[in-house]
């Protein structure tokens, strides 16, 4: 008993030299003027606290001052791919608040979110960034709740009908006979923008898109290139703008593990350290930043969502054995020739490989008991394509929307074919720009 009140009375002192030595730092950092930190009207930005033994102190990400020049980031990552706990980990990293493209306004804010140049981003920012750091989720999921964000938002695609839906994001994952036909109409077309946006940012801004195809959706008569056509122009906004190669790739799945978590977010760090205006927690506190972002900043996201469990968002064996065929082709692309010394393409390899495993395995759960594949039915395809338009998604180039576009009908109509009664239509009145994803160039 004796020794047993001996042992508590030593870790309590040990304890309390330690969060006196906690505490005493955090008093030592407010009493400091710095004017990195500080403004005599009032703080301007804090970064999280390195104590010592690899201890730390959370802050909140505040914005920039608006006369700093900062060497700006750019986070990428096809949309639902995990953005929401990317830029979590990344203001707690710097204690910068993450901009993002929708919310541009012009002033230098360090850190950008986009989800350019999938149809659901925009090249906002001009050429006020420096760098791309590119986050990856394995399709499996990330396609799945793709779909999810689309049903919270009610599948709108303007900005304003988007923002009535904004507080409804990372609420609920969508009813499953929903996601079966969204699945069943674009399957093969998300899959192939989840592999082009890997490649846009990889090959330094390769083009998929036609250049008339500005909202970039691939919708008839205008389509995406293909593998024959290549290579593929490049963007202007990475051949004018910035250098769009990413200087690192993150696995979402990687940031998210106990295990891999805090390595994921030092390449971050990697990245942003010594950057002009960039604040970074010193190396020996990023575990603990790390583990204190998930307890402290607690903004709802992927794993958030109501609903039913989402490994019932499933494909069909056919759709997995596409998902596992794209990841192989990723995988070989980007382990051969000079990408196979090339540090990011190993770390992205190194992701698809775990995309790959997991992939096999469902594939191998799912063969055992498989469900029926239905015979072919044109008017199931007809009829998902009737409730894909009824919802408000449908052929953004359709001929009635193309000829509201100022200026766009005259440089494609000659696409639609030689029908006469094309001509003799009345000319509605044109809207002043071609949809709500245009991006300007730099």
């Amino acid at each position: 008993m004796e020794q047993n009140t001996e042992y508590q009375r030593k870790n309590f002192r040990k304890l309390s030299k330690h969060r006196f030595v906690k505490y005493a730092a955090l008093v030592a950092f407010f009493f400091v003027i710095d004017k990195q930190f500080f403004s005599f009207q009032g703080l301007r930005r804090q970064l999280s606290i390195s104590l010592p033994q690899g201890d730390c102190i959370w802050t909140e990400g505040r914005q920039l001052p608006l006369d700093s020049n900062p060497y700006g980031t750019l986070l990428a990552s096809y949309p639902s791919g995990g953005m929401r706990d990317l830029w979590k980990q990344v203001e707690g990293l710097t204690g910068i608040k993450v901009g993002d493209a929708y919310w541009f306004g012009g002033e230098q804010v360090g850190i950008i979110k986009t989800q350019y140049p999938h149809y659901e981003g925009i090249w906002s920012y001009g050429a006020t960034l420096d760098q791309v750091i590119l986050l990856v989720r394995n399709p499996r999921w990330n396609i799945p709740a793709f779909h999810h964000y689309l049903h919270e938002v009610n599948y709108g695609q303007t900005f304003e009908e988007v923002y009535e839906h904004m507080y409804d994001i990372f609420s609920e994952r969508s009813p499953l006979e929903e996601w079966i036909k969204w699945r069943d109409l674009n399957f093969e077309n998300e899959l192939n923008l989840w592999a082009y946006f890997i490649d846009f940012y990889m090959e330094g801004g390769s083009q998929y898109w036609e250049d008339l195809d500005v909202n970039r959706v691939g919708h008839k008569p205008l389509y995406f290139r293909n593998e024959t056509e290549r290579p593929w122009p490049m963007d202007e906004r990475c051949t004018d703008c910035m250098n769009c190669v990413p200087a690192k790739v993150i696995s979402y799945e990687k940031l998210k593990d106990n295990s891999t978590g805090p390595e994921e977010l030092r390449k971050i760090a990697e990245a942003l350290r010594d950057k002009e205006g960039m604040t970074v927690i010193s190396d020996d506190s990023i575990e603990c930043i790390w583990q204190d972002t998930w307890t402290h900043n607690t903004a709802p996201s992927n794993n958030d969502r109501g609903g039913l469990p989402e490994a019932d968002f499933g494909f069909t064996n056919l759709q997995l054995e596409e998902i596992y065929n794209t990841l192989n082709e990723m995988k070989s692309k980007y382990s051969s020739g000079s990408w196979a010394t090339d540090p990011v393409a190993m770390d992205l390899v190194s992701a698809f490989d775990m995309y790959i495993a997991e992939i096999t395995v469902e594939i191998a759960v799912q063969s055992i008991d498989p469900a029926p594949t239905p015979s072919p039915d044109p008017s199931y395809y007809q009829s998902l394509v009737d409730w894909y338009e009824g919802v408000g998604r449908g052929n953004r180039y359709s001929v009635d929307q193309a000829r509201t576009y100022a200026g766009f009908w005259e440089q494609v109509k000659h696409l639609y074919g030689d029908d006469a009664n094309l001509e003799a239509l009345p000319a509605p009145a044109p809207t002043p720009q071609l949809g709500a994803q245009v991006s300007e160039p730099c």
